[in-house]
């Protein structure tokens, strides 16, 4: 099994926190928003929540995801994660992160991605539906998900 927990590094937060790579029946959390101005929405087993609900990010924010993970039992080869955008139904970005490949230890393991800067300026306001994956070389997907997120000019619009 594997944990996963997914954070910015800026003074926004973006977290997630899954129990379990597949484990349907752990929390999740999803934690958007400036430390004062979280938005926490916690799940118990069906990731379909997660497409009910929209997340605010403020437009042209940048910011870095942070994977923090654990490998308990087997080693996973070519750990990468995969983030596909949709806007009015068409696919506009796709993003992979190598992760790595590693062994089970108890302790956890770090990755860090590239500076990523939130889209900005009125035409990019509005709503998107990410679809995100965690898969490795062998085309096993760990944990896939989608989600809603909506750019704002700023956090309170």
């Amino acid at each position: 099994s594997t944990r996963l927990r997914t954070k910015t590094q800026t003074g926004d937060v973006l977290e997630t926190l899954w129990g379990h790579f597949g484990d349907r029946n752990k929390n999740r959390t999803l934690r958007i928003g400036p430390a004062e101005q979280t938005i926490i929405i916690r799940c118990l087993g069906d990731l379909e929540a997660f497409k009910k609900q929209a997340f605010v990010l403020k437009e042209g924010v940048e910011y870095k995801i942070k994977i923090n993970f654990k490998v308990n039992t087997e080693i996973v080869s070519g750990l990468k994660y995969v983030q596909q955008t949709f806007r009015k139904g068409m696919k506009i970005d796709k993003s992979d992160y190598m992760v790595g490949s590693y062994g089970p230890r108890p302790t956890e393991y770090d990755f860090l991605t590239t500076m990523e800067e939130a889209p900005k300026g009125l035409l990019a306001r509005g709503n998107y539906v990410i679809k995100s994956k965690f898969t490795d070389d062998d085309k096993h997907d760990h944990l896939s998900w989608e989600w809603n997120l909506n750019i704002k000019k700023d956090w309170n619009d």
